[in-house]
């Protein structure tokens, strides 16, 4: 509609003039009539320009509001493989900034590509239906104008490419300040801080301003090689017009449509610049929903309230890092209520035992079975739900603790929370802050200590009732009274749950039903305390150091 509104347009002054050289008796009342529908056309061209961009952006917002959840979707379900090499900063950068870079082609570029593609036709088609000869004569510069459009795309593409990654790049390192700021400050290490974002900063400056000085480079020249033809217009139609192939009014005309023929081209120019920005946006995009996580959801359903919580390694190794294997054909199983400990140095591979257990990470050989079965047959949401953890770097949400404590068991009334924090030893505390079960914990729960914190966890894993509990230093950080709070929490906790312990205090793990040392090959000893303690082994030596 607004193509067509602007075509009408110098048919009409053509019309005009044409009467005017004809000295029409009529001309005053055939230019009324000519004013009022050129009036018509622009109230149409008005109408299309409103519809164009509401429409347009409409559509671009909600396709990016969706491709953003979609992404951010993938990027969550990656097995914890996936963000080993990944900076937060960097991933973020692809859900909120490359995905808001593609509402210029949604938006902008493609509903300009339409309309400019229909003036471009129809202004041609009238070009040559004026005056065949000059027509030809006005084409002689678009060569020129379409090699300069490709040149530019292949230059400048690279170019914001570029620019993309060093934003992601300034969004990690600010990502990271901010997290580590208060070993920024307790190091006084402020100038450093600054130093690698102005760094990032200047990067990125440097490729965006290279990608834009092309751009400034390249649109004049396109500019002066448009206004190249209308030079062309000026003396061909001089020359056209002594020899009486043309009249004023086509002239005119033609010189008019001229404009429209090459506004296009001037604005495909233009245009080609936020299409190389939305591509490189949606190449970054599509990199990460192209990658598929190694960890395949199953297909069977596994129903907490059927598992009794068997469960058994059977020769499993697993490596990290191809090579370099952290578990080798381990073997070990755990009957349904009993407790099993994993004790041992740092590093060695305990926390690996939980990881492959929850499928973060696959076994690269043997499998781990629960009452029986394959947990690989089984959905991963629903293996998750029959589980519950306690670690011993607690992560809680920004919000109130009655959220976090409830975060496991959407829909939790306030009696469950309030029981759960009473099992957990953490209800006294929590009436003593300032808004109660309210209270807003902060970024990571920082307004909180790390056994508040850790007590809250411990509330978390009683409310969620699972049937099988994994705690992973859960007391390790602690203060001696404060653990023993905590301790008294887990044991009642682990009653009649199936329950993995990983412990750097080793007088937590006495009473569990099997104790296992892992070392670097493996599981070197299992048995009850006492039968370790016997063995006089790497296990006794451990106990002996700890005390």
């Amino acid at each position: 509609m607004m193509s067509a509104a602007q075509l009408c347009s110098p048919a009409i002054i053509r019309k005009l003039i044409q009467l005017v050289q004809d000295n029409d008796e009529n001309i005053k009342t055939t230019a009324l009539y000519l004013g009022l529908i050129l009036l018509v056309v622009y109230v149409f061209q008005a109408a299309g320009q409103f519809c164009k961009s509401y429409f347009s952006h409409y559509a671009a917002w909600n396709f990016i509001d969706e491709f953003r959840q979609k992404l951010y979707g993938h990027i969550q379900n990656m097995s914890m493989g996936f963000f080993h090499d990944k900076q937060t900063g960097q991933l973020m950068s692809r859900i909120t900034n490359d995905t808001t870079n593609l509402e210029p082609l949604i938006a902008h570029a493609l509903p300009d590509l339409i309309v400019n593609g229909v003036l471009l036709v129809g202004s041609a088609v009238i070009l040559f239906s004026i005056n065949v000869q000059l027509a030809l004569y006005t084409m002689l510069t678009v060569p020129f104008t379409v090699i300069c459009v490709y040149i530019y795309s292949k230059k400048v593409r690279p170019m914001f490419k570029k620019s993309h990654e060093k934003m992601g790049d300034l969004n990690a390192t600010i990502q990271d300040n901010l997290s580590g700021v208060k070993e920024i400050q307790i190091f006084n290490k402020y100038d450093d801080a600054a130093g690698k974002v102005k760094a990032s900063s200047n990067a990125h400056r440097f490729f965006i301003l290279g990608s834009l000085v092309r751009g400034a480079i390249c649109n004049p020249i396109i500019l002066f090689t448009n206004n190249l033809s209308m030079v062309i217009v000026i003396i061909a139609g001089g020359f056209l017009a002594a020899k009486g192939d043309i009249d004023a009014a086509d002239i005119v005309a033609f010189s008019l449509y001229v404009s429209y023929f090459y506004q296009p081209i001037l604005s495909f120019a233009q245009i080609s610049e936020q299409i190389n920005t939305a591509l490189t946006a949606a190449e970054r995009s599509f990199e990460i929903l192209d990658e598929e996580s190694p960890v395949k959801d199953g297909s069977e359903i596994l129903s907490g309230k059927d598992v009794k919580g068997t469960i058994e390694y059977k020769d499993v190794s697993f490596a990290y890092k191809e090579g370099r294997n952290v578990l080798n054909n381990v073997s070990i199983k755990v009957d349904a209520g009993k407790t099993l400990a994993l004790v041992g140095p740092t590093g060695i591979g305990k926390t690996t035992f939980i990881n492959l257990l929850t499928r973060f990470y696959d076994v690269d050989s043997g499998e781990i079975l629960i009452d029986g079965e394959n947990i690989k047959k089984y959905t991963l949401g629903s293996l998750h739900d029959a589980m519950s953890l306690v670690l011993q770097d607690v992560f809680l949400f920004h919000g109130s603790i009655e959220e976090n404590i409830a975060f496991g068991v959407p829909g939790a009334t306030k009696e469950q929370v309030i029981a759960a924090a009473k099992a957990a030893n953490a209800h006294d505390f929590i009436m003593e802050t300032e808004n109660g079960y309210d209270t807003l914990v902060g970024e990571r729960g920082m307004r909180l200590s790390g056994g508040q914190k850790q007590r809250i966890s411990i509330a978390r894993a009683v409310l969620r009732n699972c049937p099988i509990l994994i705690l992973d230093e859960a007391t390790a950080s602690v203060d001696t009274r404060t653990e023993k709070l905590i301790q008294q929490s887990l044991n009642e906790l682990r009653i009649g749950r199936t329950t993995i312990l990983i412990a750097h205090r080793l007088s937590t793990v006495r009473n569990a039903d099997i104790i296992a040392v892992v070392g670097e090959d493996g599981i070197t000893e299992a048995g009850t305390h006492d039968e370790l303690m016997a063995l006089n082994g790497v296990y006794a030596s451990l106990v002996l150091a700890d005390n």
